[in-house]
C-alpha cells in the first residue's frame, strides 16, 4: 500500500471512529437526561404534583424508551391516575427490562392487589423477596398478607405477616396487621401484644389509635382505651375515625 491510500485509510478510520464516539456520547447524555427527567418526575409524583409529575416522566421516555426506571415510575403515575391499562402496560414493559427488580415486582404486585387480582399479586411479591439481596423483603410479605386478607383468606395473610416479622421482628405494618387479625379473631389479648409492640415502633395514626381503643376497650382497659379516644380526638379530630368515635361519645 503507497503512502497516499493508507493516508487515506488511516483518515478513513479516523472519521468512523469520531462517529461512533460521537454517537455512543450523544445516546449517553440522551440516558443522563432521561433519569434526570424520570428522577424529577417520580419526586413530583410523591408531592402529588401529577401534572408536573407527567410532563417529567413522558420526557424521560420519549428520552429513553428502554429505562425501566422510568417504565416503573410512569406506570405508578397512571395508576395513580386510574388509566390500569397504561399502568399494567409500563408495569410489565419495566419488569421486561429489568426482570430481577424487586421494587418492580412488589409495586406491581400491590397495583394487582388493588385491583383485585390477589393470586397474581402474591406471585408478584414472591418474586421480589426471591432476591437475597432484596433490602425491605418485610414489605412484600405483608404486602401479601394485606392482599390474602382482604380475599378473606386470614390463615395464609398471617403466615405472610410472620414471614416479614421473622425478616425484620419490629417491622411497623406486620405488627399492625397482626394486631388488627387478633383483633377480628376475637383474641384481645394476642392483639393487645401486637398493639404494645407496634406502638414502640410505629405512628400514631388515626386507624392505629382507634384500633387502640378497640383492643382495649374489649380488653376493659379503660385507661389506655381513654388516652388513645383522646389522643386520636387531639391530633386527628377531622378523621372518619374521630368522628366515628364522637358518634359514640
Amino acid at each position: 500500500m503507497n503512502n497516499k491510500s493508507r493516508n487515506s485509510s488511516l483518515l478513513l478510520c479516523c472519521l468512523l471512529a469520531t462517529g461512533l464516539i460521537s454517537g455512543c456520547s450523544g445516546q449517553v447524555k440522551k440516558q443522563e437526561a432521561s433519569n434526570y427527567n424520570s428522577e424529577l418526575g417520580v419526586r413530583y409524583l410523591q408531592k402529588g404534583r401529577l401534572q408536573l409529575a407527567n410532563d417529567k416522566l413522558t420526557k424521560a421516555l420519549e428520552q429513553d424508551p428502554k429505562s425501566a426506571q422510568t417504565n416503573h415510575y410512569y406506570a405508578l403515575l397512571q395508576q395513580r391516575l386510574g388509566n390500569n391499562k397504561l399502568a399494567s402496560k409500563h408495569f410489565l414493559k419495566a419488569i421486561a427490562i429489568d426482570p430481577k427488580n424487586s421494587d418492580i415486582h412488589n409495586n406491581y404486585g400491590s397495583y394487582l392487589c388493588k385491583n383485585k387480582q390477589p393470586h397474581a399479586a402474591v406471585r408478584q411479591f414472591l418474586i421480589a423477596v426471591k432476591d437475597p439481596l432484596y433490602r425491605t423483603p418485610a414489605y412484600a410479605y405483608t404486602n401479601a398478607g394485606i392482599c390474602l386478607r382482604k380475599s378473606n383468606n386470614h390463615a395464609k395473610a398471617e403466615k405472610y405477616f410472620r414471614l416479614a416479622l421473622k425478616k425484620h421482628s419490629a417491622f411497623p405494618s406486620a405488627l399492625f396487621e397482626m394486631a388488627k387479625l387478633y383483633k377480628d379473631k376475637g383474641n384481645y389479648s394476642k392483639a393487645q401484644a401486637f398493639m404494645l409492640r407496634y406502638e414502640t415502633v410505629g405512628k400514631s395514626t388515626p386507624e392505629a389509635l382507634e384500633l387502640c381503643v378497640d383492643i382495649n376497650s374489649k380488653m376493659r382497659n379503660e385507661a389506655k382505651a381513654g388516652s388513645c379516644k383522646s389522643a386520636l380526638l387531639r391530633l386527628f379530630p377531622s378523621s372518619s375515625e374521630a368522628e366515628k368515635i364522637n358518634r359514640l361519645l
